[in-house]
């Protein structure tokens, strides 16, 4: 899908621009040296570009990246991979369809009208092709659900990809799950330099630039459009030089640099993100930045669901909203802490299609538990959701899910005529 047919549909909520990382500029006493070699330990070699860009290879035909690999208008996609980290220490097995949908198992051969969108935890890492909460679902009203997830998106990459597969190939009913981190990967314009850290997705990707304070929400592509472009980030040089000014960048240094560096750069990521410095006084300077970080992000979820419900309605669609999280959050619900997205779920309220919270659902399986919270959620996460897990997430939605449908599944029709 071009670009200008998208953002058609946020008009008169955000704006465009060229894609750049700059935002604030660094305070002039900074310690330049310190920030130039965080950067350094980020940057790809120019193997691990050739594995991100050359999709499957080898003998056995799979991908050398884990299964990521570049994409121009989302930052990557996944292709098929043998990778670690499964159940009881296994390797899981990733494929995918020809539209890049995680590899369909149940009902293949019936007309789909689902289709899921979100991150790992809808892609469903950690587990095999038909381990997937969708073909539990699936399995169970008897009807194949499609699987668009991507490890590593924020929403909105999960958004552009949604506008791009339902171009080509539309469904009824879109459910958007949305992770806990993903609200943060909104802002990210290098993955790598939230994380601090190589991983086989920390590259590029298309962003968004908030500044609250004025009700702005700017889309920006992808930095590096073409895929020769990729190695640009093996160039000390220009890496600086591209995200210097970077607002995620400077939250991560601030946070990471100890009391000073976050007293240097609060103004600077105040008004990056549309803030007052003193917006969130009384508290440590950290303590703010990551306030104001943590709001900015919500604030660039906010947008894109209101884009995802813009779109639903002017084609027709159903939409279901799903909040998902990982084991941390999940045990931070179940002992009654004041939840990190409070002002997303306030602004969640009331609206006219299902918002289905995990924690709500965890919550109420957990009281008829004995064992500490630790120890009941071993029963469903490896990092990810185990396969009990998926399984749990299945059974916790399926009702809201059938109620949508129309005509409904098979599960709630009529049973057949015995034969005499």
């Amino acid at each position: 899908m071009k670009r200008r047919d998208f953002i058609k549909l946020a008009a008169g909520t955000a704006v465009t621009s060229l894609a750049t990382a700059k935002a604030g500029t660094l305070p002039d006493d900074i310690d330049r040296a310190r920030i130039r070699a965080y950067l350094r330990k980020l940057m790809p070699t120019n193997k691990q570009v050739d594995n991100f860009l050359r999709r499957e290879q080898g003998p056995k035909n799979l991908s050398c990246n884990d299964g990521w690999t570049y994409d121009s208008g989302l930052g990557w996609v996944l292709c098929n991979s043998v990778r670690g980290r499964g159940v009881d220490g296994t390797i899981g097995f990733y494929s995918y369809e020809a539209d890049g949908a995680r590899k369909v198992i149940n009902h293949a051969d019936k007309p789909c009208r689902i289709h899921t969108y979100g991150n790992s935890f809808t892609h469903c890492d950690q587990v095999n092709d038909g381990e997937t909460w969708q073909e539990y679902l699936a399995a169970h009203i008897q009807e194949p659900i499609r699987n668009y997830g991507v490890g590593g998106y924020g929403v909105y990459q999960a958004y552009l990809r949604m506008l791009k597969v339902e171009k080509a190939r539309p469904a009824k009913h879109i459910i958007l799950n949305i992770w806990d981190d993903d609200h943060y990967r909104n802002l990210d314009s290098w993955r790598a330099t939230r994380f601090g850290q190589r991983t086989f997705c920390g590259y590029t990707l298309p962003f968004l630039r908030v500044n609250v304070a004025r009700n702005r929400c700017e889309h920006k592509e992808n930095l590096l459009p073409k895929p020769q472009d990729v190695y640009k980030l093996t160039d000390e040089d220009f890496v600086w030089n591209t995200f210097k000014d970077d607002p995620v960048l400077h939250v991560m240094l601030a946070l990471r640099g100890g009391r000073e560096a976050a007293e240097k750069l609060l103004p600077t990521i105040a008004d990056s993100f549309g803030f007052s410095p003193n917006q969130f006084g009384g508290q440590p300077p950290e303590q703010v930045i990551r306030n104001m970080h943590r709001e900015a992000a919500l604030f660039a979820s906010r947008n894109i669901v209101t884009w995802t419900e813009q779109f639903a309605k002017k084609a027709g669609k159903d939409l279901i909203l799903i909040l998902s999280f990982g084991r941390g959050n999940i045990a931070a619900a179940l002992t009654n802490k004041k939840p990190f997205d409070q002002t997303f779920l306030d602004w969640l309220k009331d609206k006219p299609y299902p918002v289905i919270d995990m924690r709500d659902d965890f919550r109420a399986e957990y009281q008829q538990f004995k064992p500490d919270v630790n120890a009941y959620l071993r029963r469903y996460y490896i990092g990810h959701h185990n396969p009990a897990g998926n399984f749990f997430s299945a059974w916790a939605i399926k009702d809201r899910v059938i109620s949508r449908l129309a005509p409904p599944a098979s599960v709630k029709g009529p049973k057949p005529e015995k034969c005499s």
